[in-house]
């Protein structure tokens, strides 16, 4: 049998973490991680199926895939909590509809997905597995606009 989401195809690790500067600072100093801190924004999405509008700041690593990537938690949610440990895993997906469907009906229901451009779901979505663990499914749209952003200097 061949795994949908082979680890090798694992594009990054999600830390979800109360103060997204302080383990900036703190992952640079203990492991000398390049961290590029992108710009706080609003993100479109849906969470359990409802229309919302969180405020999310990523820090991704330079180095990469696999890539570390420590998120701002956003209260109000049950989404982006932090949680001991890994928050997710994310995988670059060709048809994110179809991949998501597919994990939806293997028993990892949708919990959150972005919307935009008139698609949904679009650039990512987070499914909960049976076990309480998130698995994030990024389009290769999503996964472009990201290594295009890291490879700019000062980013």
């Amino acid at each position: 049998m061949t795994a949908e989401y082979p680890l090798t195809a694992l594009h990054h690790v999600g830390i979800v973490v109360p103060d997204l500067q302080a383990a900036v600072a703190d992952t640079r100093r203990r492991l000398g991680l390049d961290l590029r801190v992108f710009p706080a924004g609003v993100y479109r999405c849906r969470i359990h199926g409802r229309y919302a509008e969180p405020v999310t700041q990523v820090a991704l690593s330079v180095e990469g895939p696999p890539h570390l990537e420590l998120l701002a938690a956003v209260s109000g949610n049950d989404v982006w909590v932090p949680v001991p440990g890994v928050h997710h895993l994310g995988f670059v997906v060709d048809d994110l509809p179809a991949a998501a469907r597919r994990l939806a009906q293997a028993g990892s229901p949708l919990v959150m997905g972005g919307l935009g451009e008139g698609r949904f779901p679009a650039g990512a979505t987070y499914h909960r597995d049976p076990l309480g663990h998130l698995v994030e499914l990024l389009d290769e749209r999503t996964a472009d606009r990201f290594a295009r952003s890291l490879a700019e200097p000062g980013g």
